[in-house]
């Protein structure tokens, strides 16, 4: 993977990435655990599959705020292309996640077993899309912004993701992107936090993700 080019370091969205495909790579199998008719079950695993979903808008709609409009005026004429095809594929991303989101709502209710095939096949059609698009953007886009973007720009596009955040869901989403990731990147990341999450989201995200994984996947490593 790039990212680590001479100029601004993008390092930190790369374990943003590395979350993103982890956790909408499981979903489908999770979705397929769920026995026929067990709503309890169902619900919790929708209720993830919609987290998710929130998650990756709100990613997805940083980007088009931060990065692609500061991006598109700076890059030489023949990458400007490349910069508008990332820009593009949100838009599809996101009516393959409306899809998900419909059919979350159809197998909530009852857990059939169709619904239950058409949220996971949904889900995997979505994990297509997403997966070439982090790649095409890790291997065109950010090396980009390495070099055209200042740092306070590039962490603004990071504060803004956090600050967008409910606050009740900072230690969860933490502890998910925190699972695997470079320490040093992590730290990288929460160097211009306030004191207080600098302090305690190291210690937290971790053990409410674990909580969460233990629920959801039955383990702790999932």
């Amino acid at each position: 993977m790039t990212g680590t080019a001479t100029g601004t370091d993008t390092r930190d969205m790369l374990v943003v990435h590395d979350s993103i495909r982890r956790q909408f790579g499981q979903a489908p199998a999770l979705v397929r655990g769920v026995a026929a008719g067990d709503t309890r079950r169902a619900a919790v695993v929708a209720d993830h599959v919609d987290l998710l979903g929130a998650l990756l808008h709100h990613h997805h709609a940083g980007e088009d705020r931060l990065l692609w409009p500061v991006l598109q005026p700076r890059v030489p004429a023949d990458v400007a292309a490349t910069v508008a095809r990332m820009e593009s594929q949100h838009e599809g991303i996101a009516e393959a996640q409306a899809s998900v989101t419909t059919h979350v709502v159809a197998w909530r209710t009852g857990a059939g077993e169709a619904d239950r095939e058409a949220l996971a096949a949904a889900l995997e059609d979505l994990l297509g899309q997403i997966t070439e698009h982090l790649a095409a953007e890790e291997q065109h886009i950010l090396p980009l912004a390495a070099e055209h973007m200042t740092a306070a720009e590039w962490q603004r596009l990071g504060e803004e993701g956090m600050a967008g955040l409910p606050r009740k869901q900072l230690p969860l989403v933490f502890g998910m992107v925190m699972y695997d990731a470079d320490p040093e990147v992590i730290r990288g990341i929460l160097a211009h936090a306030p004191l207080v999450p600098r302090l305690l989201m190291p210690h937290l995200g971790p053990r409410v993700y674990s909580r969460y994984a233990r629920r959801l996947h039955g383990t702790t490593t999932p």
